[in-house]
């Protein structure tokens, strides 16, 4: 009796240290260092870069930002660094498309929020920062903590996004690294990094969309789609349609450089106008693309999600470069 319980110990301690062994080797091999390649072809220029401080709301547009591993840097906020819950659940323009509407700024330590026919929000940053963690949002993979705004901010979005859900509240992401990793994703991709997962972005931190397939999607339309309706941050501008699928690395100016991670799935945000927030009433451009475009379960893809691997400054005008992998 006694030889068979040491028996099972044993077998239980071997099981469990060859699994600790496994984890332990595909978190190293999922986040070892990369080689960065060294020939580049050149492929456009940047034409735009947004950032979105706050998620599914409105966006910053400028020539001209910092690119940190959380995403474009605007000031003391980074790309989606604000989102918006109820009950612990994230919402978004999907559903609410009236959150285009909501525009951000960023004025030193204060982020303002500007809405129709509302007074404008001020949200002392550093107020924020020195508040302990006291809320967590449900996104698509996993649960992401957060600082809870206030009363104020919940009660200025309650009123603006529909007063019939009760009191929604606005969290804050106050840390410089990334979030936990979301599974799905890092499971799936083996390019992705636990760094490369932001804050509350719901897969990585930069998506990039290529005017061109833009144009090739417009030709099916007798109104104009316009990139910015996909949110993506950088937009770029001389290649060749749907080009960018492939990409697996790219440079942007002189220095900095990203990690092509996966192509991007497309839902039915993609049908709301970004300047009036109504919904195309075909539900295009989706419809288009579920026809013309690769899907993962019935989402057509459109864009790169990125990683960024050195970090740097971008700017408008800035060219673009690529490495297929072939030449690194």
């Amino acid at each position: 009796m006694a030889d068979n319980q040491t028996k099972i110990i044993v077998g239980t301690a071997i099981a469990l240290t060859t699994t600790a062994v496994g984890v332990a080797a595909y978190l190293y091999q999922r986040n070892a260092p990369e080689s960065i390649p060294t020939k580049w072809k050149k492929v456009g220029q940047l034409s735009e870069l947004y950032c979105y401080p706050v998620k599914s709301c409105g966006a910053i547009k400028r020539d001209s930002f910092d690119c940190h591993v959380l995403g474009l840097r605007c000031e003391n906020l980074f790309d989606r660094c604000f989102a918006v819950s109820l009950n612990n659940k994230q919402i978004s323009g999907r559903t609410y498309p009236k959150m285009w509407l909501i525009q951000p700024r960023v004025e030193g330590n204060q982020l303002i929020l500007s809405a129709p026919n509302q007074s404008d929000l001020v949200i002392n940053l550093d107020t924020l920062k020195d508040l302990p963690i006291n809320n967590e949002i449900e996104l698509w993979y996993c649960e992401v903590g957060g600082v809870d705004a206030g009363q104020e901010a919940a009660d200025w979005l309650s009123n603006f996004i529909d007063e019939k859900l009760g009191s929604v509240r606005l969290i804050y992401y106050p840390h410089s690294y990334a979030a936990k990793v979301k599974p799905k994703i890092a499971n799936k991709y083996k390019a992705y990094k636990d760094s490369d997962t932001g804050s509350y972005q719901e897969e990585t931190s930069y998506l990039l969309i290529n005017q061109a397939s833009i144009d090739e999607l417009n030709t099916n339309f007798d109104h104009v789609v316009v990139p910015l309706q996909f949110r993506p941050n950088l937009v770029v501008q001389g290649s060749t349609a749907y080009e960018e699928d492939n990409w697996k690395w790219i440079r942007i100016g002189e220095n900095v450089i990203f990690r092509g991670l996966k192509r991007c799935p497309r839902c039915i945000f993609t049908t709301v106008n970004p300047e009036t927030a109504e919904r195309n009433p075909q539900l295009e451009p989706l419809r288009t693309l579920k026809k013309t475009r690769p899907s993962l379960d019935g989402m057509p893809y459109m864009g790169q999600n990125l990683a960024i691997r050195v970090p740097g400054t971008i700017s408008i005008g800035d060219f673009v470069y690529i490495n297929d992998d072939s030449e690194a």
